[in-house]
């Protein structure tokens, strides 16, 4: 019956998440989630395997969506929203954010933390720039505010075994928002990825840096080192003012 399904479809999700908290500690390969073949249920993840996404045109709702926080999460999933948008981490290393990695104007974010996806002993020695624009720097001063300046920027919203926000946090939050099969947290790089190109003009290898890929061809691997942080830090600023022109306030 519906019941069974409706039981079977959540522990399939569970079991997904469960997976993935694996893979992003490291403890299992990237791609090697069970949980996205099992039988009789949806993927967790839309069709072709992505993550959900929206399309340009939605974007303003969304945001006015974060804005009215109709669902009223805790401010630490909607602040960790608001710098996922801004700077399109994913969840697990965004969630691991701390102080001690932010300077005036460049987070420097170690490669070995979670969510980068840097290969253990072969690329975790890269860490990942994300230049600090204007609005960044302001959601940071109300973090320091909020939080002041514990070891991490996101706290966990009640008690938990964990020092940081789960990263799940955001992903529940476009949930509760009624983004449940539109949207998922790691959707949105391909949101900026696309508008970046379409919208602002950049080169897509400029995004590809901001979003922390390393060169994935032999030869490029070995001799390209370019940073393009001038370039990189051009499109966060013109990224985030978009947004707030969109209707984003942080």
């Amino acid at each position: 019956g519906g019941s069974k399904f409706d039981l079977g479809s959540r522990c399939q999700k569970l079991l997904f998440q469960t997976f993935n908290y694996a893979i992003s500690e490291g403890w299992m390969k990237r791609g090697s989630n069970p949980a996205e073949r099992l039988s009789g249920g949806t993927s967790p993840t839309s069709s072709g395997g992505h993550y959900p996404t929206i399309d340009w045109n939605c974007v303003p709702r969304l945001i006015e969506d974060i804005q009215f926080n109709r669902s009223n999460t805790h401010i630490q999933a909607v602040m960790a929203t608001k710098m996922m948008l801004m700077t399109f981490l994913r969840a697990g290393s965004l969630c691991r954010l701390e102080w001690e990695w932010i300077s005036k104007d460049l987070m420097s974010i170690p490669g070995s933390t979670p969510g980068l996806k840097r290969k253990k002993g072969k690329s975790d020695h890269i860490p990942h720039l994300v230049p600090i624009t204007p609005q960044i720097r302001k959601l940071l001063k109300k973090l320091e505010q909020l939080n002041g300046k514990q070891k991490y920027l996101f706290l966990p919203m009640r008690e938990s075994r964990l020092a940081y926000l789960d990263q799940s946090s955001p992903n529940n939050f476009l949930r509760n928002l009624g983004y449940k099969d539109k949207l998922r947290a790691h959707g949105w790089r391909s949101v900026a990825t696309t508008a970046g190109v379409d919208v602002l003009g950049f080169d897509y290898e400029v995004i590809e840096k901001c979003l922390g890929h390393l060169p994935k061809e032999k030869v490029r691997k070995a001799y390209d080192k370019s940073l393009r942080l001038e370039e990189r830090r051009d499109f966060m600023n013109q990224w985030n003012s978009l947004l707030v022109k969109k209707g984003l306030k942080v």
